[in-house]
């Protein structure tokens, strides 16, 4: 039973409110609780700290700079943020990928903290770039002795697969479950299920692939058909940059899908643990509490390029 669950017992004895009556109340109320005018952030204040609450920082030339606060347009529920987000994705160039290329991606990320990798420092932050095959295949970034390691990537699809006609919610949910269904089979630990796995899959497509305008807007309009995907109203990338996400929760951590609030562009992630979970391997285990912070990213610059290790 989750929390609402709890919250829907307790009213029994009142008129019923519906899931998306909620969402929309709490959204007036943070509305009207937030300040109108914005505020500037301290002097030399590092820009990437969490207490980042009323300005959106960004990065101009690697100089952090404190613009103005982005208006935070309340969503009813889950389908209308995916509508809205869909339709300003319809309405975005279509980035022409050609075979053979990759997307280059540079981002701020939440640096490892403790757990052995599996959780993050919220107080410090590490740029990082990686390059993805527009084929969806593989990724590459430079190790810790500067030689570019290529490897492969989830879920293994790319834009041009998705984009073959028709586009629609359901064909590029159907052709993820094609490529995520036999992974299972492999051996190893059982993956998530399904639902969790199609979040996942969109989540990091969003982030690490060129898609079209009408693949994006498709898989904008698939997640409100994934059972447990929600809406977080106010969520903050790794940049301080404020924004709108979708989220889903899984079976041990919550991972959010951070778009502007103004145009629903892309701007990072978060990932928090939600029980206390204990990984093991060979030789070690990691014990990693639950409201453990797992990912906080801040996609800061994309690019196509020719191959990999290339920056634009």
């Amino acid at each position: 039973m989750n929390d609402l669950d709890s919250v829907k017992r307790l009213r029994r004895s009142t008129p019923t409110m519906t899931p998306q009556a909620e969402q929309a109340a709490r959204a007036r109320l943070l509305a009207a609780m937030r300040e109108p005018a914005p505020r500037r952030l301290p002097r030399r204040r590092p820009a990437w700290r969490p207490a980042i609450a009323a300005a959106l920082t960004v990065v101009v030339g690697g100089t952090w700079v404190a613009t103005r606060e982005p208006v935070m347009t309340p969503v009813a529920d889950v389908r209308e943020l995916s509508e809205r987000a869909a339709d300003a994705a319809e309405r975005s160039p279509d980035p022409g990928t050609r075979t053979g290329q990759w997307l280059y991606i540079k981002e701020l990320k939440a640096a490892h903290d403790k757990y052995s990798g599996y959780g993050v420092s919220t107080s410090k932050r590490v740029t990082w770039e990686q390059w993805t095959s527009v084929d969806g295949k593989k990724v590459a970034s430079f190790d810790e002795k500067g030689r570019l390691d290529n490897q492969f990537t989830h879920p293994g699809i790319g834009a041009a697969q998705l984009a073959k006609e028709p586009v629609t919610p359901e064909t590029v949910l159907d052709r993820l479950r094609a490529v995520l269904a036999p992974l299972n089979s492999a051996g190893g630990d059982p993956l998530p299920a399904m639902n969790e796995l199609l979040f996942q899959s969109i989540y990091q497509l969003m982030g690490e692939q060129a898609l079209p305008p009408e693949v994006r807007a498709a898989l904008f309009r698939a997640l409100p058909t994934i059972e447990g995907v929600t809406v977080i109203q106010d969520a903050t990338d790794a940049g301080g940059r404020r924004g709108i996400a979708f989220s889903h929760t899984g079976d041990w951590a919550r991972y959010d899908l951070i778009l502007s609030s103004e145009d629903y562009r892309f701007l990072g992630t978060y990932g928090e643990s939600v029980i206390d979970k204990t990984f093991t391997w060979t030789g070690g285990k990691a014990d990693v509490p639950a409201g453990t912070p797992v990912t906080w990213t801040a996609q800061l610059e994309t690019a196509l390029v020719n191959e990999p290790g290339q920056r634009p």
